[in-house]
């Protein structure tokens, strides 16, 4: 790191991996196993020393998304729009990681 400032193929990879995630939480919430990447997700995210607001926020996103999963576990089936969905979870999880890294 150079400055203080994480290097943009880093975030890049990182944001990555994150969609991955979301994406494999959907199918394993297809299999009936709606909570499987949460631990996962809230470590990942909430242990990182962000601002209480950045923490309140993404603890409500991801409260929203493990109630989304639940739903798509009664559907037992992943659907383009269910993609859709979770890539909107990714926007708003990258946008308030962004607001904090300004």
């Amino acid at each position: 790191m150079k400055g203080g400032r994480e290097k943009p193929f880093v975030r890049e990879n990182s944001e990555e991996l994150l969609f991955d995630v979301l994406k494999e939480g959907l199918f394993w919430a297809a299999l009936g196993r709606p909570s499987e990447v949460m631990p996962f997700l809230r470590g990942k995210l909430l242990g990182n020393g962000f601002s209480p607001r950045a923490r309140e926020e993404l603890q409500w996103l991801l409260d929203q998304l493990e109630r989304y999963y639940e739903h798509v576990s009664r559907a037992g089936i992943v659907e383009e729009r269910h993609l859709r969905a979770v890539k909107s979870f990714y926007r708003d999880i990258v946008v308030v990681l962004s607001m904090e890294r300004a």
